[in-house]
């Protein structure tokens, strides 16, 4: 730019140091200029660090192996990526599906996969965005083994920010789920630094995405402000239902738990049971433990489930009775022929059916 001197600055435009000048009209504004940073982040550094290890290995993998990349290409046509719909060549492709099998997790392929698989959206029951908790619920099934969860956020930092799409970045890879739940709140917080605010608006991006031979083309979008309840049922977080054997009442000699470990998933109802116990009436077909147990589960239920003693393996009746109005407890009843054993193990994952 220019610079024309005034003493008084009446004509001046163009820059001096850190000020910047401009006229317009009759008036002159000055302004200071912007330094950027140019302090390197972690994230940034490995994440260039990643992306020139793929360039790299695309020089030195066959003559062959190149050859398959740019078949692949030119039958692809187009490559569906997250800013849009873009050609590609050979050499682009090898680098983009070896950042996503990076990513991933996985080793760096030389050769060509047969086919691209396209990630897909993702569906879930309900949905926390608050300071204290980011939790998905009810995620569906992955359809095939090699699928995992990929998962962009970016937190605004100003309630004038719209349409942050192209700020994401990827805050969390997570290749199962916990029984349909995904607990985000770690993974933010390592990422960003801060938790949310009440009211702060978050872009997130999220798909299923083939580990193998997946690139990113269908994911679901969601943008909304950190809220205490829930987004569909609007309703505070609570745990998932746990007791441990530390929470379960020992005070009967009989009848003792070795170890205890059950739980309870939100939607639909799941029951795991690792359970051992000890007793001494081994004809007894009934057994009653107390709970001391903080949770937001007041259902009555009961399942039918496996239990194995020294000679053979039982159906039995699992009820639940967990901080109703009148008292916490679980049941055991033998609904066989046969008798329990002096020491009895139930285990296995099972429907959770109420009772009325």
């Amino acid at each position: 730019m220019k610079i024309l001197p005034s003493i008084a600055f009446n004509d001046f435009s163009g820059s001096a140091g850190n000020v910047t000048a401009r006229k317009v009209g009759d008036n002159t504004y000055l302004s200071t200029r912007t330094k950027h940073s140019k302090k390197k982040t972690t994230y940034q550094a490995t994440t260039r660090c990643q992306f020139a290890d793929t360039v790299r290995g695309y020089s030195k993998i066959t003559e062959e192996q190149r050859q398959g990349w740019i078949s692949l290409a030119k039958n692809l046509g187009t490559y569906h990526t997250s800013t849009g719909k873009n050609s590609i060549t050979g050499p682009n492709l090898f680098v983009a599906i070896n950042s996503y099998r990076k990513i991933c997790g996985k080793p760096q392929t030389a050769v060509a996969p047969t086919e691209l698989k396209p990630s897909g959206y993702v569906k879930f029951d309900d949905f926390w965005l608050s300071p204290e908790h980011i939790v998905f619920t009810g995620l569906e099934e992955k359809e095939n083994p090699n699928e995992v969860l990929y998962i962009e956020m970016y937190p605004t930092q100003s309630p004038a920010e719209s349409r942050c799409w192209d700020k994401t970045v990827l805050v969390a890879i997570c290749p199962t789920t916990d029984w349909g739940d995904i607990d985000l709140t770690s993974a933010f917080l390592e990422k960003f630094g801060a938790p949310l605010t009440i009211g702060q608006k978050v872009f997130i991006k999220i798909c299923w995405l083939d580990s193998e031979c997946g690139y990113i083309r269908n994911y679901s979008l969601i943008a909304m402000a950190a809220r205490e309840t829930s987004i569909e049922r609007n309703v505070p977080y609570f745990p998932r239902a746990k007791i441990t054997t530390d929470q379960i009442n020992n005070n009967n000699e009989a009848y003792l738990i070795d170890h205890y470990d059950v739980e309870l998933s939100s939607w639909p109802k799941i029951n795991s049971n690792e359970i051992v116990i000890s007793h001494e009436a081994a004809n007894l077909s009934l057994f009653e433990f107390g709970v001391d147990v903080q949770t937001n589960l007041k259902d009555s239920g009961f399942t039918l489930q496996f239990a194995r003693d020294a000679n053979s393996y039982h159906i039995c009746l699992t009820e639940c009775n967990i901080q109703t109005k009148y008292d916490s407890r679980i049941s055991f009843h033998n609904r066989t022929f046969h008798t329990f054993l002096e020491r009895t193990e139930f285990f296995g994952t099972y429907p959770f059916f109420y009772t009325f």
